[in-house]
């Protein structure tokens, strides 16, 4: 799911397609993060998922690519500055210039530049393929449209991250052939499930799909303006098979550009799954050749740190991209 500041107008027309049905018993209940007065760094994230330590095993992400199916990414922007043409399929073909800023924020967190003027990218050297299928409201013929249009391109990693997925029969169907005929990448999803009363769909569990889920860290009980470093709690109820920030994420806005750049802060499963597909950019760039996107899934989940707070095992994994990296 987007950050809390959703699109009115893409909510009031879009339809989340829930799979399945409530289950008899629901599991244990982990409380979520509510102390909204807790002040955190745009950053924090990077040290929790250990960026830092994957660059010191020379990881950038050279050699790869993340293409993100959503808004479009701003271009050309100072901290983007590996984007390269994609195609938007809804609007004009070439217009793949993001009106919304969702898409240019997911970027600056993938693969922006480390440092930039308002970026910490996970894999800054990946190589940003922008696939718009998002044009206010996303249809299921612009995001079918957009999938093929992204594999096509041969990219490592697909970021799925949206809003809601339109009431289509066939779309779930369509995706699943997708992910299953295409084992070369890794498709990262935002969860947009809780896994209890709305199942997750077939397609975001297959051995090269990664659904994210959003944490952040808890606050000191005897002052809610201090964090604890020590415990690790879900930010949203939506669940996945791994676990990332998802608590103001540090990033780039289209707000008042051409000019001085604009910080944004994202919340929810969408940045957090744009740091999965970062880190994974980072796994494959020091992976052996020809590493498909079962293996990535299964560095990633495999390196992931458990965290008591997150859930029972064994999906309660934390991100650890120094770790997942060779």
């Amino acid at each position: 799911m987007t950050e809390p500041r959703l699109r009115g107008a893409a909510l009031a027309t879009v339809v989340l397609l829930l799979a399945g049905c409530a289950a008899p018993a629901p599991a244990k209940r982990y409380p979520l993060w509510s102390y909204v007065r807790t002040p955190i760094s745009p950053f924090w994230w990077t040290t929790v998922v250990d960026v830092p330590g994957a660059r010191a095993k020379g990881a950038m992400g050279a050699g790869t690519s993340i293409a993100i199916l959503g808004t479009g990414v701003l271009t050309p922007h100072e901290d983007l500055p590996t984007v390269v043409p994609g195609v938007a399929t809804c609007g004009p073909p070439s217009n793949t210039q993001d009106d919304n800023g969702h898409g240019t924020q997911l970027a600056g967190i993938a693969a922006g530049r480390d440092p930039g003027t308002l970026t910490r990218g996970v894999a800054p050297a990946a190589t940003l393929i922008p696939i718009k299928t998002d044009c206010v409201v996303v249809t299921a013929p612009a995001l079918m449209n957009g999938m093929d249009a992204a594999i096509a391109r041969k990219p490592d990693v697909i970021l799925i991250a949206i809003g809601g997925y339109p009431s289509s029969p066939g779309l779930f169907k369509f995706l699943l052939d997708r992910v299953d005929g295409n084992p070369d990448i890794l498709f990262v999803v935002a969860s947009a499930w809780d896994g209890v009363h709305y199942m997750f769909p077939d397609w975001t569990l297959r051995k090269n799909a990664l659904l994210v889920a959003a944490m952040t860290l808890d606050a000191d009980e005897r002052d809610e303006t201090r964090v604890r470093h020590d415990k690790e709690i879900p930010y949203t109820a939506r669940r996945g098979t791994i676990w990332a920030p998802g608590r103001g994420i540090g990033t780039v806005s289209i707000e008042t550009y051409p000019g001085p750049p604009a910080p944004y802060e994202m919340h929810g499963t969408s940045p957090a799954a744009a740091i999965v597909a970062g880190c994974a950019a980072l796994v494959k760039s020091k992976s052996k050749p020809g590493t498909g996107g079962a293996a990535l899934k299964e560095a990633l989940v495999k390196a992931a740190q458990p965290k008591p707070d997150l859930g029972p095992p064994p999906d309660n994994g934390r991100l650890d991209c120094a770790r997942a990296t060779p």
